[in-house]
């Protein structure tokens, strides 16, 4: 009992030790920075060079420290402060790093490559972030796990059903997307700030969706023949016309949200969607280059809207006189002191059959 109670306070000193004082977080967060990007420098310059063994304890020991004290700092209020924000994510890239070199001790050769490697990696980074970003309320640790959580899901459809081309992987963004925007939309009013990170994350899927069709764009802009994109496994498939679709609504939407809600992190994303639309939309079809299909729906739907906006306005009649009436005199209610008893301690008056 004696040497379990040593250890429990040599355990809560070390906690203690580690903990953050608020107004030291500022230092702390700036010196864990050049720390995670010297260890990352690290494992990438010395790769060949250590063992994995030893890159796992290092990155391990890195993310202990980092992540935890960003767990063990006090929250001074409803969202954490930043510095804290700061370790939290610092932590989380540094346990990435730690979670690839433990699958290569397991003995993946390269993790990130392998579907089964990448399902586990990504469902462990998925499921801390959510629970950090539950327990310590951090909203920016929302779009890390729902990024994790894509890729994630991307993984276990390779793993599964290894799909033959990109057609079953843009179908699969497309559903994550749906699912994530229904999901901020279920937020917006509770949990704002989450609610625009999983907006940010439904972009970056949609994004992602169009980068699958950038070889068509590669062939179609420059003069990289068709067998080298196949030697690097380019899909050098156009967009179709739903596709197309997906782009240019999500775009706007993105952009749109941004404009209602004045946040600047859709407006980005939107932006590079619709820039995307127009790379992939301006290949020239097999007949030849036209104004048919959306270039002249563009042009219509866009000089419609701007003539509606500069259509000469009209005035409003004026207000008839007497139409709105003076307001009524206010008068002081009765109270004590103020003519008799009043409230709950004023007498009714006498009914009918009671003598005044």
């Amino acid at each position: 009992m004696a040497e379990a109670n040593d250890l429990r306070v040599l355990a809560g000193r070390g906690l203690a030790a580690l903990t953050p004082h608020p107004h030291r977080g500022d230092l702390i967060a700036a010196g864990a920075v050049p720390l995670a990007l010297g260890v990352l420098l690290v494992n990438v310059r010395l790769d060949a060079t250590w063992g994995t063994g030893v890159f796992l304890v290092l990155d391990a020991l890195a993310c202990a420290l980092v992540l935890g004290m960003g767990l063990l700092a006090p929250l001074e209020g409803d969202r954490p402060r930043s510095y804290q924000q700061v370790l939290l994510l610092a932590g989380q890239i540094l346990g990435f790093v730690a979670l690839v070199r433990l699958a290569q001790v397991l003995g993946a050769d390269s993790p990130l490559q392998t579907a089964g490697s990448r399902l586990w990696i990504f469902l462990v980074v998925a499921v801390g972030a959510a629970w950090i970003a539950r327990t310590r309320r951090s909203a920016i640790c929302v779009p890390v796990a729902a990024l994790a959580g894509i890729a994630a899901v991307l993984a276990f459809v390779d793993w599964v059903f290894s799909p033959a081309g990109p057609g079953t992987v843009r179908w699969v963004l497309l559903g994550l997307a749906i699912v994530l925007v229904l999901a901020a939309l279920a937020r917006r009013d509770a949990q704002r700030r989450e609610s625009v990170y999983l907006i940010d994350a439904a972009g970056a899927a949609i994004l992602a969706l169009g980068v699958t069709f950038v070889g068509a764009a590669v062939i179609a802009y420059t003069s990289l023949p068709d067998a080298a994109l196949g030697f690097l496994g380019i899909p050098a498939g156009a967009p179709g016309g739903g596709w197309e679709l997906v782009l240019l609504a999500a775009g706007l939407g993105l952009v749109a949200y941004a404009g209602v809600d004045r946040e600047p992190g859709p407006a980005y994303i939107g932006t590079a969607v619709l820039l995307m639309f127009v790379l992939l939309a301006g290949i020239p079809s097999d007949g030849g280059a036209s104004l048919w299909l959306w270039p002249l729906v563009l042009l219509l739907l866009g000089g419609v809207a701007v003539g509606a906006g500069l259509r000469p306005r009209q005035e409003l009649p004026p207000e008839p006189p007497g139409a709105r009436g003076a307001d009524p005199p206010t008068e002081p209610l009765a109270g004590p002191g103020a003519g008799g008893p009043s409230g709950l301690w004023a007498s009714s008056p006498p009914r009918g059959d009671e003598p005044a």
